[in-house]
């Protein structure tokens, strides 16, 4: 799954920016609702759909390789959430 994803977003590119737009609230959308379920889980998601909502909006410029930079460091960010959460418990 997270290869098709790589591939989609180096195609990205070559959509239109309204595409992109929507694409970034519907992985924003899936992380509160991931969020709502289970704490921790759905951060990433709304870190890169918010990311890719600011490069839709010009804001923000990356390529390929900084998109999947963006992808590990929101996931570790997710991962290091959930075990913070899981020592107090």
């Amino acid at each position: 799954m997270g290869l098709g994803i790589l591939i989609l977003f180096s195609v990205f590119f070559s959509f239109s920016y309204s595409f992109i737009f929507l694409i970034g609230f519907l992985i924003i959308g899936f992380g509160i609702y991931k969020l709502i379920r289970s704490f921790p889980k759905g951060i990433a998601a709304i870190i890169v759909g918010s990311i890719i909502v600011a490069s839709a909006f010009g804001k923000i410029h990356f390529d390929v390789l900084e998109f999947i930079v963006i992808l590990i460091s929101s996931g570790l960010i997710e991962v290091g959430l959930d075990l913070i959460v899981k020592k107090k418990e």
